[in-house]
């Protein structure tokens, strides 16, 4: 069926969290397009992608709030039509031109469309109307607010939205890898479909988590297309991993420009492509990757240790992101975060350590009061042990589990645990790890 000929009448009938929004071109270079304007707008989170239609519906399972959507995706209106009328979230149409006004008023009647578009429309115009109806739908839908938060898992409830997270520090030695993977690990024993990428050179993720060092990143940089991402891809449990790089001499190709065949910024949108919910890179201290990291991400962790130098070097990667990179990059101060690692008893608590950093904020003159520090991970001798044997820290330390366990909650809310985790309201189980919650 050709969606040249007009004349067929198939049959078929205080602050948001960010809006979910699926993308759906049959060109990807336009859905990039528009995925590039809307990573800059806090409003939104896009969750997902997809350019087929078999793809279109598997991700309408993870329910989106809203769905622009080129026709072009189906082969003609009666497939069309027939996706539509299973849609729960609202659907921005975009028709080829010489499509008849009445097949667009057929379109119009399906209640999940809110406007139908020919050839192609305004960014400005769709973020200010897809934002308002979207709020709209929230009032009007009973629906449980996790929904809107982002929370969902594989198993069960929807994914809400794509959080791309660079886990970066300033300082060196925060054991920043070890916190990426152990975070990584806990996100995707929840259920969603977890991404962690190494960028690093040497990469130590292969070491610590019992994985080859090839294939990896560069694996892909010579074949960048998804065929190649799947390729290039171990696993580790439930959780994939890109190995990063072998040296420093291959580090240097992971500077490409965003907009560059290769680049970090089109790893990451490929791996939108493939599904992933949730996209780590573990960056480097420092380096000409580190911009790119950033500017691929919408979420920043930053490891510290509860040390005085580490303030400094925290408030000055902070000053560095908010305020010389402005605009390079779509990381808001409200999507920075803390988490303070291998504390040792007698050193700086979480908040004499915030305090200090927020008063260097202060002193610097910036606008914004530093991040929180989301979790105290403490010190423990059994972690370096579990990773010179590619074991889980998880696995190795209850004390150190528990707060990463409780960070992953955080940043991706309450996703189900996986089928082998209970919890009785008091006690929760990892596997074999027992952790006691306060009611």
């Amino acid at each position: 069926m050709s969606w040249n000929n007009t004349n067929q009448s198939p049959q078929g009938g205080g602050q948001d969290t960010p809006v979910s929004i699926l993308l759906a071109h049959k060109d990807m270079d336009r859905t990039t397009a528009w995925y590039q304007a809307l990573q800059v707008d806090a409003r939104f989170r896009v969750m997902s992608m997809a350019n087929a239609p078999q793809d279109f519906r598997a991700k309408l399972a993870s329910s989106p709030e809203i769905i622009l959507l080129d026709a072009t995706v189906f082969d003609g209106p009666s497939p069309l039509i027939d996706a539509l009328t299973s849609v729960t979230g609202a659907v921005y149409l975009i028709v080829p031109g010489g499509v008849g006004e009445e097949l667009i008023q057929q379109f119009k009647s399906i209640p999940s469309v809110k406007s139908v578009s020919v050839g192609d429309l305004n960014i400005a115009d769709f973020t200010t109307r897809a934002y308002s109806d979207a709020l709209a739908l929230r009032r009007t839908i009973p629906v449980s607010s996790a929904v809107w938060s982002g929370v969902g898992n594989q198993r069960g409830g929807g994914t809400g939205g794509l959080r791309i997270v660079t886990v970066w520090s300033r300082s060196g030695g925060t054991g920043r890898t070890t916190i990426a993977a152990a975070l990584a690990q806990s996100v995707a024993r929840r259920g969603l479909k977890t991404l962690l990428i190494g960028l690093g050179s040497p990469d130590p993720l292969p070491l610590q988590l019992g994985l080859h060092p090839e294939p990896n990143i560069i694996s892909w940089m010579a074949n960048p297309t998804d065929q190649g991402l799947r390729t290039s891809i171990q696993t580790s449990g439930d959780l994939h991993v890109l190995a990063g790089f072998s040296d420093i001499i291959s580090e240097a190709q992971g500077s490409r420009s965003a907009d560059s065949q290769g680049s970090i910024n089109e790893l990451v949108t490929s791996a939108a492509y493939g599904g992933y919910s949730a996209i780590f890179l573990d960056t480097p201290s420092a380096g000409d990757i580190v911009p790119r990291a950033l500017s691929a991400a919408n979420t920043w962790l930053m490891i510290a240790r509860p040390t005085v130098s580490d303030v400094w070097m925290a408030v000055e990667a902070f000053r560095t992101v908010t305020q010389k990179m402005a605009g390079h990059h779509r990381i808001t101060p409200g999507n920075i975060f803390v988490a303070l690692n291998q504390r040792a008893n007698g050193q700086l608590t979480a908040d004499q350590w915030h305090s200090a950093a927020d008063a260097a904020c202060r002193k610097m003159n910036l606008n914004v009061g530093f991040p929180p520090v989301m979790a105290t991970i403490p010190y423990s001798v059994e972690v370096p042990l579990a990773q010179d044997n590619g074991r889980s820290l998880l696995d190795a330390s209850d004390d150190v589990a528990r707060p990463v366990h409780r960070l992953a909650e955080m940043l991706f809310g309450g996703a189900a645990l996986p089928t082998n985790q209970k919890s009785d309201g008091s006690v929760m189980q990892f596997g074999p790890l027992k952790i006691r919650t306060k009611k």
